[in-house]
């Protein structure tokens, strides 16, 4: 089968800003049973990205943009055909990796404390495990407030459990932290889930993104976003969207 998805995003500011600078993962990665056979990266102002691979095999695309603009558009186009064979080798030696701390993501008490309260039993039973990362889950949801104003993009699981409160990526690495101490391999994914059968009203298949999960040998790829400019307000959306 051949998906071929369409990643938009634009960005929106109450002013003109001075100055954007940006990385993006957005190329599908080739292995495990798919492979990229045709990527386009979109972007407006006339703008060319230059590209490196990361440490964990990512396509990194990265550009700036250094003149007063109100907005930005990032519209990439990808063909992955899927259905190959696996890997004979699917990244198992990445587990050890996704067991250690480094910030955002710490060893600290309160760490320890919530990984103590969700000791696995049984870490050779499957249902045992997952059961604990959801009660985790749970008491992350129970126990802690979504706020947008008390933490920013270089806020560390320290902060989070100080003040009780964070948003979607700071209760992300809260739970990798405690993951990890439950012995449990975890890192922080985004990406997209074809669902078969999902169509919009064009004909075509859905694709809605995931944000985040605990199992750190199946990652997919994230995108990260910087803007130097006096105080503006900022409005982004994006569309996501995959095709047969």
């Amino acid at each position: 089968m051949k998906l071929e998805i369409v990643h938009s995003t634009r960005y929106r500011y109450s002013g003109p800003i001075a100055e954007t600078v940006m990385e993006v993962r957005l190329k599908p990665m080739d292995g495990n049973g798919q492979r990229c056979v045709d990527f386009r990266l979109e972007l407006s102002h006339g703008i060319r990205a230059h590209e490196y691979v990361d440490g964990y095999g990512n396509n990194v695309h990265y550009f700036n943009l250094v003149r007063p603009h109100s907005g930005l558009s990032v519209i990439s186009r990808s063909t992955v055909e899927t259905g190959l064979p696996l890997d004979a080798e699917s990244g198992e030696e990445l587990v050890q990796d996704f067991l250690r701390f480094r910030s955002p993501v710490k060893d600290v008490e309160g760490v320890r404390e919530l990984a103590r309260r969700h000791a696995i039993p049984d870490p050779t039973s499957p249902a045992t495990v997952e059961n604990a990362l959801d009660e985790l889950t749970l008491t992350i949801s129970r126990e802690f407030t979504y706020d947008q104003t008390v933490t920013n993009v270089y806020s560390d699981v320290d902060d989070v459990l100080a003040l009780r409160a964070g948003v979607c990526q700071d209760f992300a690495h809260l739970f990798i932290a405690v993951a990890r101490a439950m012995g449990v391999p975890a890192r922080y994914v985004s990406g997209y889930i074809h669902l078969r059968g999902d169509r919009t009203s064009d004909g075509s298949d859905t694709t809605p993104p995931t944000r985040c999960g605990p199992r750190g040998t199946t990652c997919g790829s994230a995108s990260d976003a910087t803007t130097r400019t006096p105080p503006r307000r900022a409005a982004s959306t994006s569309g996501r969207r995959a095709a047969r």
